[in-house]
C-alpha cells in the first residue's frame, strides 16, 4: 500500500494552510483532513502556502510557497491550451 492511498496529500500539491501549533524542533504544524503536516520556518498562527515535498505514514514535510512563484505557476497555467 502506497502512502497515497494513507495519506489525503501527496508530493507536489500545494496548499494554503493555517499554522496550528510548533513541533518539538520549532516547524510549524498544519492539519489537512486531521493528517499532520510539518512546515519548517512557519510560525504559529501564521497562514501560508504550501508544497508536499514528502509523505509518510503519519505525517508529511512542506515547504512555503513564495508569492512569486505561486504567481508564476498561475501564469503558466493560464498559458495553456
Amino acid at each position: 500500500m502506497s502512502d497515497r492511498e494513507t495519506a489525503p496529500v501527496g508530493v507536489g500539491e500545494r496548499y494554503s494552510v493555517e499554522i496550528e501549533d510548533l513541533g518539538s524542533e520549532g516547524d510549524g504544524v498544519a492539519r489537512i483532513e486531521s493528517f499532520v503536516v510539518f512546515v519548517p520556518g512557519a510560525d504559529l498562527g501564521e497562514r501560508v502556502d504550501i508544497r508536499i515535498e514528502e509523505v509518510g505514514g503519519s505525517h508529511a514535510v512542506a515547504s512555503v510557497v513564495d508569492e512569486s512563484e505561486s504567481a508564476d505557476d498561475e501564469r503558466a497555467s493560464s498559458e495553456e491550451p
